[in-house]
């Protein structure tokens, strides 16, 4: 099982405006019988996959955040309900702590399977003030609650691990002696990684920094290089392995503004078209990702058994 959580990719129109629209994509518009990655491309695509619209507003006005977002989709829980407000950024310490009590990591260790994060941290990171003062993202708050070990840059130069950035071009930035690999090579480093695990987990979080900053050149990279990555791991995944990708709010389907957008979100599922329906729900929302999670494991390890 493999999990893609891409921040800030709300599921858009079929206008100028929407880079996921104006950009090519050959490999999303492949997956997706032609179309780009937009709201009207919602539906069932072929027997064994599906893009679901997501609501990320969970009944809590204003528009949807970052750290609550993330927070719902890690935990499988209401996090703006609960934090009375939708939330951005990094986690407070109370939505840090709400996250760490019981997350996908934790759910998954109570039912004896694993997962892990793929993603790879630098030594510096954990040396920053604001690192140790706990100033951290949701999903390596969810992380460090876990006995699932911190991936760091050793695993990294192995082919254990995955940057943030897919490609280590912006790590390469800060340390020259980090070699810049292709998406396709990142996918390689995903799969050899996914055979020793029940779900794997990656965060990109380039599209909603390149959305806030209405950055053009910046989209195009992080466009280009996300359709391969998905391209290349759809095409080279085992047959009994199932992807989702999901957002946890919209904002670079829109180059208009700078801020997040109400749009629906998508939930992609790839590999597995119907499991979803198995998942009780009274309008698919980020909630439901947990819970859909844990059943396509538990039906994956029902099928090797």
């Amino acid at each position: 099982m493999i999990l893609l959580f891409i921040d800030g990719v709300g599921l858009g129109e079929e206008s100028d405006h929407n880079p996921w629209y104006v950009r090519p994509t050959p490999h999303i518009d492949r997956l997706l019988g032609g179309r780009s990655l937009v709201r009207s491309a919602v539906g069932q695509i072929g027997s064994d996959m599906v893009l679901l619209e997501t609501d990320a507003s969970l009944g809590v006005p204003g528009l949807p955040q970052s750290a609550t977002g993330q927070a719902t989709i890690f935990t499988g829980r209401n996090a703006p309900k609960a934090m009375g407000a939708h939330q951005s950024g990094l986690p407070f310490q109370r939505l840090r702590k709400w996250v760490q009590t019981d997350n996908i990591y934790l759910q998954m260790e109570r039912r004896g399977w694993r997962a892990t994060f793929l993603n790879c941290y630098t030594p510096e990171y954990f040396q920053r003030p604001a690192t140790r003062r706990g100033w951290v993202s949701v999903s390596t708050a969810a992380l460090l609650s876990s006995r699932e070990p911190v991936r760091m840059l050793s695993e990294l130069l192995a082919g254990k691990g995955v940057y943030h950035d897919l490609t280590r071009w912006t790590l390469a930035r800060k340390i020259p002696d980090v070699p810049v690999i292709e998406p396709e090579t990142a996918v390689d480093h995903l799969l050899d990684v996914a055979r020793q695990y029940d779900l794997v987990i990656h965060e990109y979080f380039l599209s909603d920094f390149a959305g806030h900053k209405q950055d053009e050149n910046l989209m195009q990279t992080v466009i280009d290089h996300y359709d391969r990555w998905l391209g290349a791991l759809v095409d080279r995944k085992q047959a009994d392995d199932v992807i989702v990708l999901v957002s946890d709010h919209g904002n670079s389907e829109d180059i208009r503004v700078s801020t997040h957008t109400n749009n629906p979100v998508p939930t992609w599922i790839i590999g597995d078209a119907h499991t979803w329906r198995e998942i009780p729900h009274q309008k698919w929302d980020l909630t439901c990702i947990v819970p859909l999670l844990l059943r396509l494991v538990e039906k994956r390890r029902i099928t090797t058994s």
